[in-house]
């Protein structure tokens, strides 16, 4: 029986796997200037010097689709995978980015200035990978005609580079949102619904997904709302300065039953009113655990408008 390698020692597989990574690589141009991340050398083409897990991936990926019968994989897929990118992932990129699964942009003019520039924007290589699987249809975007005139928009807006970085970190379909009939129509809405500049930045900084929502479907509707509450004007916009977040929440089956359950409780719309202008945070609480903590305050006899929000916190 032939003897096995000693552990640790590179296989004949290991180097047909290389040879993959390096044909892959020598496709690609590169340039003497280099990146560090994470103790890796990463070349200005956005490419990692191979390691063995990524030789893997290649390796495996090839296996999987030879057996499928399908091609190998594309030069997307490929420069992907130098970048670390496991097969897991890129088998999710693959199925989001549509078009019959067939990930192939083209390298040079959508993938490599795409990486760069998160890279150059601030966004760590993790980030940057599971940005590219949260939304590989980045790639479809014009990096110089879409992208870049959004992100220039909100620093003018006023956010600093560091938080448009965590705001693309935590939402990256943001840059494929358009700025004239996305961005900018938000940020008015918010305007015209007396929010000032500087509560509207950090509104957005903290809860981006403000821009996914709809005007007509779920930010109107919410105000219209709050103001059949007996909430007034002022209070709304001090509600979503405190808690941006309530503007994404569903009204139908995430706010109007924790509305309903506080009036099970005694309080009258007025009374909501003013707890919710207070304490919006309440509104970040799930139902269930609602439910539980005034029980408990009414049980106790402790159960006031006055200090609600303050127990709930």
């Amino acid at each position: 029986m032939r003897p096995r390698p000693p552990r640790g020692a590179l296989r004949p597989s290991h180097f047909f796997a290389a040879a993959i990574a390096v044909a892959v690589a020598l496709s690609l141009p590169l340039s003497s200037s280099s990146l560090r991340w994470g103790g890796h050398t990463w070349l200005s083409a956005g490419l990692r010097l191979p390691c063995l897990s990524t030789t893997r991936s290649c390796r495996r990926l090839l296996a999987r689709r030879s057996s499928s019968g399908t091609d190998t994989p594309t030069q997307a897929e490929s420069y992907l995978l130098s970048w670390g990118l496991s097969e897991q992932q890129l088998d999710q990129v693959r199925a989001r980015y549509g078009r019959n699964s067939n990930f192939n942009p083209n390298v040079e003019d959508k993938v490599k200035p795409l990486l760069n520039w998160l890279a150059d924007l601030g966004l760590t290589q993790l980030q940057i990978l599971k940005a590219v699987v949260d939304c590989p249809g980045l790639f479809r975007q014009r990096l110089e005609q879409n992208v870049k005139p959004s992100v220039r928009w909100l620093l003018e807006m006023g956010l600093d580079k560091s938080q448009v970085t965590k705001m693309i970190a935590r939402q990256p379909r943001l840059c494929s949102y358009n700025l004239e009939r996305t961005l900018k129509p938000r940020v008015q809405w918010l305007s015209e619904l007396g929010m000032k500049n500087s509560q509207i930045a950090k509104a957005t900084s903290a809860c981006p997904t403000i821009f996914g929502c709809s005007i007509e479907r779920k930010l109107q509707p919410l105000v219209k709302w709050l103001s059949e509450l007996g909430m007034e004007k002022s209070q709304i916009v001090k509600a979503i300065a405190n808690k941006p977040q309530m503007l994404g929440y569903r009204l139908e089956t995430n706010l109007k039953p924790k509305v309903r359950l506080l009036g099970e409780r005694g309080f009258a719309n007025p009374e909501i009113a003013q707890i919710l202008a207070g304490s919006p945070v309440i509104l970040g609480l799930s139902l269930k655990r609602l439910t539980h903590r005034t029980s408990v305050l009414e049980a106790q006899g402790l159960l006031a408008a006055s200090s609600l929000g303050t127990a709930m916190k």
